[in-house]
Formats: structure tokens, sequence, C-alpha cells
């Protein structure tokens, strides 16, 4: 009886209330410290600079209670949290260094103090940060660093949304690495590498653009004057490769120079995922012969191009062989160690990719590190997801998105393997409005970077924005082969002068479904629709696509459409949650990449279970309602006059014909239960379509209701009471409602008229009966299911006009008059509901979006 508990909770959806669902405050634990050598995710060491490591035990304030954990580390839960750690300065680091806040990740934003005097804020969980700490701020010895963490999100103005389904766990936290930097008095602040090729990539011709800055100096450098020269080297060997002559300039005080240093290499050696050839770049500034300051940029050189609508890598044409990724892990969430960010790419690359998909985030920067040296192409991107139109182009987040594309770019703008720049994941683009995001971010992405930009699009018959870009990516779910091939088939020939790559195909399974390829959630469907819809890609000479995903990864909000036993774990990986398990699909698809054998794949003897419980509970309606009907004339002539001649039938109930309650009671559990058996056939034969999946996130806000919910739809006969028992309590309400306001009308109305009157109005539901029969055969897809919906919704307003005119009679108004108020009465209430709805999760944006979702494919 567990199932029924929540059935209070599901009338009063506003009931959001930690008091009513308690959550487990969860940390995640990572704890190990920075990485560091040639290999760092930012910053790579050298003589000159020292980082403070701020990695290992940290207080944790949650709900007013200090806790001790570990940094990094995610926590598994929404809210705020202030972190707290000493750290001590040596005075010889105080006095002749500068020290930065080294941050690789924040999750969603943050406030910092030093020694109780606030830093600096930061919004953007997935992009790191660098801070300044002005040297008042700090004292020799003892110091205490606090920062104040929330990962809310909201439907407007953060970057991303709140989730819906489907998208990533918003773990909060201090989640990846942080440390203090200490530099020399004057350092090498930043430094971007710009190149270009001779003839057959005989020569390179470079040029790093870099700035020196300064604090004030003068007590430390007698002389002023400066030199900076470049040395380069190969990575894999460290051979000596050249050496620049020293570039002088001359620095004041608190100053920041901008110097462009040309360097040449010859014969350079190329960068590509088969070749991934890297070099050292050792930037060395000295004052009087005196090295004061190195800094070490480990980059590669490739050669892109986008011509005639084809990829070419160091002049040959690239096909991406892909597949994308989560940063998620059961026993670490987001915050993975260095080790299992490895094995991960690793495993990636013996798949026989060459290119992966950070979706929808940048990634830990080590990450970065790691595909510039295994050879994997990448294609980064901001987490602009799923957002409607009329939110994408206000002024404050496209504001926030530029300052997520700057920090990502500023970050990674000299790896190799960086291919693209990503401004978004499935948003609006069918809405000529949001080409205004487009151009803006492109523009803007222009002016920092000559990278190729591109989003990724579900909206593939109706997108009116990616000719504003050089990728035409889109995501392509579409079980029927014949309407895959013929969409993808539609956006190459609109885009016949872009590169077009299929950003994200894939099948979610059922945890342990090895029952062969006719089963539609088996591991063996997974890999065969794969397999099919990649020969598809490769007949239509596409530039390529990525598999959705690497990994299973667990959701922000619960899942409908998968029979999991945890709703928030999302099953699409091509290997298990915690990478033990490679499903067939992980060795067809790596058949596929390397030329291979493809395994066999079973199809099984599966077959679709259609409940039968739909149809029993129908007959067994049907015949106790024939029965009664034909065995009863009482019940006969009172269900005939009810049903053609509603008026009399109620002028008797309101001139107190004697009509016993216990008919009444007994067609109120025909009638809801025909009811309820209605809505719980169309929700257990629609529980896999994401459409519906969609619609119940988005008004469902509490996910322990919906976690219930789906439970409940799952199991057919547990769903058929459920709602039957919502249907009779529906009617019960509706009864009350009618006695309460039978109080503002002159004659007396007893509780047995109001409740004749709301049970024999709805008395044309018992015609849903036959519909309930036969309702899973029917419905065999959301349009389908949405004219048997609609079927419903026109019984139920038949019943409504019958209401309005049985509620008129027994109170002796006009009908018209009943029929006014109660529909201004239910118009405030929707009207509140929807105002509500659109003022916390800005639901008429979303409206338009998921209608332009539902055109976008046919």
């Amino acid at each position: 009886m567990k199932k029924f508990q929540i059935l209070f909770l599901l009338i009063f959806l506003s009931t959001n209330s930690p008091m009513v669902f308690p959550s487990e405050k969860k940390f995640l634990i990572n704890g190990e410290p920075t990485f560091t050598g040639l290999d760092a995710g930012m910053f790579q060491d050298t003589n000159t600079r020292i980082k403070i490591d701020l990695s290992g035990k940290w207080l944790a304030k949650v709900e007013n209670k200090w806790i001790e954990i570990q940094v990094p580390s995610a926590y598994d839960f929404t809210g705020d949290v202030t972190f707290r750690k000493n750290f001590n300065l040596s005075d010889s680091i105080l006095n002749n260094m500068t020290l930065f806040l080294v941050s690789y990740g924040i999750n969603y934003e943050c406030e910092i103090f030093i020694n109780g005097q606030f830093l600096s804020s930061h919004i953007g969980g997935y992009t790191s940060f660098v801070v300044k700490i002005p040297d008042r701020m700090l004292n020799f010895g003892d110091n205490v660093i606090e920062i104040r963490v929330s990962n809310k999100l909201n439907s407007r103005t953060t970057i991303p949304l709140r989730h819906q389904v489907w998208a990533w766990r918003n773990y909060g936290g201090i989640f990846r690495d942080i440390y203090i930097l200490a530099t020399p008095k004057v350092w090498i602040d930043d430094a971007k590498v710009k190149y270009t090729f001779g003839s057959n990539y005989a020569v390179l011709n470079g040029e790093i653009e870099l700035y020196v800055s300064s604090v004030e100096i003068s007590r430390i450098f007698r002389d002023k004057n400066f030199e900076l020269k470049l040395q380069i080297f190969e990575r894999e060997n460290n051979t000596f490769v050249a050496e620049t002559a020293p570039v002088k300039f001359f620095i004041d005080d608190s100053r920041s120079q901008k110097i462009n240093l040309p360097f040449t290499i010859y014969n350079p050696k190329m960068w590509s995922p088969e070749s991934p050839s890297l070099y050292i770049l050792k930037l060395i500034l000295t004052n009087l012969g005196n090295v004061v300051d190195e800094f070490i940029i480990l980059t590669g050189f490739r050669d892109v191009k986008i011509l005639n609508g084809d990829i070419y890598l160091n002049g040959k044409r690239f096909i991406f062989k892909g597949i994308s990724r989560h940063e998620d892990h059961p026993k670490y969430g987001n915050s993975l160690t260095y080790e299992e960010m490895e094995k991960d790419i690793v495993l990636i690359k013996n798949l026989g990719a060459n290119a992966i998909r950070l979706g929808h985030y940048p990634a830990h920067p080590y990450v970065l590190n790691l595909c510039d040296r295994y050879g994997l192409f990448v294609l980064e991107e901001i987490p602009v997801w799923n957002v409607p139109a009329d939110i994408l182009t206000e002024e404050r987040y496209i504001s926030l998105a530029k300052d997520y594309v700057y920090e990502m770019i500023n970050r990674d703008k000299n790896h190799p393997s960086v291919f693209a720049w990503g401004i978004g994941n499935e948003f609006d683009s069918a809405e000529p409005i949001a080409r205004r995001y487009v151009e803006e971010l492109r523009k803007f992405i222009r002016a920092i970077d000559d990278r190729p930009v591109y989003y990724v699009s579900r909206m593939i018959k109706n997108d009116v924005c990616a000719d504003l870009v050089d990728i035409a990516c889109v995501n392509v779910y579409i079980d029927d082969l014949r309407k895959f091939s013929e969409n993808i088939s539609f956006w190459k020939s609109k885009y016949k002068n872009k590169p077009v790559v299929i950003s994200e195909y894939g099948k979610a399974v059922q945890l342990g479904n090895r029952n062969g390829y006719s089963d539609p959630l088996s591991y063996e469907s997974q890999a065969k629709y794969i397999l099919e819809r990649y020969r598809l890609i490769q007949e239509f000479d596409l530039d390529g696509s990525f598999v959705w995903i690497f990994a299973d990864w667990k959701g922000e909000r619960p899942v409908l459409t998968l029979p999991n036993s945890d709703r928030y774990l999302y099953t699409m990986g091509l290997v298990s949650y915690d990478r033990s398990e490679k499903r067939p699909a992980y060795e067809v698809l790596k058949a596929l990449y390397t030329e291979g054998k493809i395994p066999a794949l079973p199809i099984g003897d599966y077959s679709e279970p259609i409940p039968t419980v739909y149809t029993i509970i129908g007959i067994i309606l049907l015949l106790s309602l024939s029965y009664i009907y034909y065995s009863y004339r009482w019940f006969r002539e009172n269900l005939n006059r009810a049903l053609f001649k509603p008026y009399n039938f109620f002028a008797d109930v309101r001139d107190q014909y004697l009509i016993s309650s216990g008919q009444t009671t007994i067609l109120s559990l025909i009638l809801s239960s025909t009811f309820g058996i209605f809505i719980a056939g169309v929700l257990n034969r629609l529980k896999q379509n994401e459409y519906l999946d969609y619609i119940l996130t988005h008004f469902i806000f509490v996910d322990q209701l919906k976690v219930k919910l789906i439970s409940i739809i799952w199991d057919p006969l547990y769903s058929s009471i459920f709602f039957s028992i919502l249907s009779f309590v529906s009617i019960l309400f509706i009864a009350l409602l009618i006695q309460f306001f039978s109080t503002f009308v002159k004659v007396k109305v007893y509780p047995s008229h109001s409740y004749s009157v709301a049970v024999w109005s709805f008395l044309p539901l018992i015609f849903l009966i036959p519909i309930d029969m036969i309702l899973y055969r029917v419905i065999n897809g959301f349009g389908s299911g949405l004219v048997i919906v609609l079927i419903g919704v026109f019984v139920c307003l038949i019943s409504f006009v019958r209401l309005v005119k049985g509620i008129a009679i027994i109170y002796e108004v006009k009908q018209l008059r009943v029929g006014v108020v109660s529909v201004a009465l239910i118009l405030v209430v929707l009207g509140f509901i929807l105002l509500y709805y659109n003022y916390k999760f800005s639901s008429f944006a979303y409206l338009k979006f998921f209608l332009n979702i539902l055109n976008s494919t046919k």
C-alpha cells in the first residue's frame, strides 16, 4: 500500500519541502593532490614557480553543522555549503612572490574570502578561473580561506538552466583541483600560440602573443629592462628544436606589457590523432642575465581547414569517429581522480575513436592534456542546453554565455586537440530570434580565436540558425531506420556547403538485459542500433559522427522511460557506470571504427508484453455494468434518464426523488475505475515516450514524487488501482465543492444532492470502457496516444457540461450563470497555477520550445 501514500501529494504538487522529502547530504570524495609536472592540467611546473596545494582536509558547513571532508569532492544535493581551510605562507613567499588562487572548477557559483576579507566571486561551474590575491589580505604564517558555494540553478538566468530529464547530475562543491600559484613579482601572465605553414608543411612560422605583468618591483629590480626568449623542444624525447633571439623590453611597477615573440620550426612534426606529436615551448624571462620566470606551453601543430563542405587535417580529408563523455563516476561523482580520467581516455582511444565530444560542458583541464597526448580531437562547448529561444536571447543570458565562452577558450586555447568551440546544445534553434544568440556568440569567438564554431541542433526540419556556424551538427534520435535515413538526408541536402556531423545518436538499455536485439531495451539492440546507423552515416558520406555515450551517468531528474531500479541512472553508455562492463555496443563500435570483424548479435525471441489487466478489468466493468443494468429496473431507468434526459433526472434529484446512495456509489465506483484504467493505460503505454517524460519532468518538480509516480506507471495493476482511487476521490472532492458553494444560494441543498449530481454527471465516462480494453493496442506512439487522450478530454467536457446543468438545477439558478462562474473559477485556478509555473519554471517559453521539438522531425 505504500504506492497509495502519495495520493494527496499528487493532488498538492506544490508541497516541495525538505520536511516532506528529507535528503541525505552526501559527499563524493576525491581528495587527491593536484597533478604536477609537465602534464599538469594548468600551469606546468617550472623552477621559478611554486604551487601551494589546497587539496586535502577542509571543513564544510552544511545546515549550520561543520564537518570534515576532503577536497576535491562533489556534494550530491542542492544547496549552500561553506568550505574553510587553513594554509601557511612563509616569509620568503609573501615577500618575493605574487600569489594567485587557481580553481579548476567550483559548481555553480561561489564567493571567496581570505582571512575574512572578500576576494572574488565566480559564476559557472565547469570553467577554471584565476584570481590574484592582494598582499594586504595575506599574513605571514597562518591564513584562512573560506569559499561559500551554491549549486542552485533556476529556469531563467543560470548556465545551465534548471535541468530537465536526460541532463547530467548537478553536483556541487569544489569538485576539481584548487591551489595557490606563487609566481615572481614580474611574471609571464598569459600566452597564446599562433602559427601558419609554408608549402608542404616544410616550415612553420609561429608567433607567441603574451603578456608580462608586474607589481611594485622597484625594491627588487634595480634595472627594469628585461629579456624574453623562447626555447622549443620535442615532447616525446625532449629533443632541442630551436631558440629565438632575446626580445628586450622595459616594464615599470604595476604594469602589463604585451609582447609578440616570433619563431620558426623547420619540418615540424604534425599533430594528428594517429600521430599526436607535441612540443614544449619554454618562455624564459631574464633580468641582467638571471632567470626571473619560466612559463611552459605544451602544444602541438596541425592544419585544419574546411573546404567545399569537407574537413581537412594536414592536407587530408578527416572524418570524425567520435564518442561523447560525461564527467561522472559512482564513487567520485564529477570529481574524478586523475587515474579514472586517464582510464576513460584509454578506453575511448582503444575503441578506435579519433574524437571526443565533451558534452555538454568544459571538462577537467587534465582531460584536454590527455587528449593532446593520446590523440583525440575535442569538441568543447558551454552548457547552454535545452534553452527556449525567449530565454536564450535575453541580454543577461547572452552576457553569461560570453563569459563562459571566454573562460573556456582562454584556458584551452593552446591545446592542439581542441577542434572547435561549441556555443550550446539542443537549444531552440527553430525560432528566428535565436539567430541573435548564435550571431553574437560567433562574432565574440571570432574576435579571440580562429577555430571553427558550432552548436548542436535537435531541430532537424525546422532549424533556422545552422547557416551561421562552421559545422552543421545535429542530434538524431529516431528509432525507425527509414525515418532516420530521411532526416539525415534532409539535413545533408540543406547544408551542402558545410561539414555535416551527427553529433549524437544512441540508445538506452535496461541493465542486465541480454535478451537479443529483438528486445528494444537489450544490450544487443543498442549494438544493432549503432551498427545500422553508422553504416547509413557512411553511405551518406557525412563528415563524421559521435555516438552517445561512452558510459552511463547519473541524471538530475528521474527518468520515466527506463525500467531500471535506480530512476536517476541513465543507461545509454557503451560501458557501465563504473566502467566494469563493456557492452556489445562497445565491441561493435570498435569493429566499425577499426574496420574489424563485426561480432555476431543474437536476435532472441522477444515479443512485446501486452498487459492483460486493462482488458480484464474492462471486461469486468462492462459485465458488471451490463448485469446491473439488465438485472435492476430502477438502475436501468435512472441510467437511461440520466444519460438521455439529464434535465428531468437532475430535477428529480432536486425534488428528492429517491435515488439511493447505494446506486450512486456503485456507479461512482464503476466510473472512477473506468477513468482510472484509462489514465493508467495511456500512461503505461506511453511510458517509454520521451515527450511524455519531458512533460512530466517539467510539471512534477518534486523529484521524489516523480520517482514514486514512475514506479506506479510501470506497474499496470497498481496504476489501475491507484488512478481509480484518485478518480473516486476527485468525484468526492467535486461533491464537496458543490455542497460548499450551495451555501451561497437560497435553496437548501443536501449532501446527497451534491453527491448524486457529481456522480451522475460523469455518466458518459462509461463509453471509455471499450477504449480501456483496446487502448494498449491502438496506441503505438505519441501521436496516437494524443488522439486517445483527446477522446478522453472530449468525454470529460461533455461530463462537465452535464455537471453545470445538474448544479444549476439543484441550485435553482440559470445554467449560464453556473457555467460562467464555474469556468471563471477553473480559469482562475489554472491561471494561478500557470502563472506560478511560468514564474518559477518559465513554462510558457518551454511550451513553445516543446512544440518546436515536436515539429523537428517528420
